[in-house]
């Protein structure tokens, strides 16, 4: 079966030569954590168990250690709860900005060998 790359960015599924991007196993991992990510839980009625609840709650935590640790352990369970192929999330880190985090983490799949993923988190206000 065959998947397709899907860029955020552009809110599209990505194309060369006007052809849309086929993807590795490992892409299809990388592309379905990057949409666990951005899916609030409990937002979308379609998704009845899916997304991360950390969107609203992270607005108003000035406290950056209590967000280091819930959104360690929320990383840490349910990415590899919600998405096929995932064994194992570690080396958690952040970079906290002005206008919002980055998560780097370290990703174990059935498909190869661990490998580092960076992504934004969430937009702060």
């Amino acid at each position: 079966m065959k998947s397709f790359k899907f860029d955020f960015a552009t809110g599209d599924f990505a194309l060369t030569d006007g052809k849309v991007q086929v993807i590795t196993e490992q892409e299809l991992i990388k592309n379905k954590i990057e949409k666990l990510l951005r899916t609030e839980y409990g937002k979308y009625p379609i998704y009845t168990d899916y997304g991360m609840p950390f969107h609203n709650w992270m607005q108003g935590i000035k406290d950056r250690e209590f967000v280091r640790l819930s959104l360690t352990r929320e990383l840490t369970e349910r990415i590899p709860e919600l998405v096929d192929g995932v064994q194992q999330i570690y080396d958690v880190d952040f970079n906290f900005t002005r206008n919002g985090v980055t998560v780097t983490f370290t990703v174990v799949t059935d498909y190869s060998e661990a490998e580092v993923i960076e992504t934004w988190l969430n937009q702060t206000q």
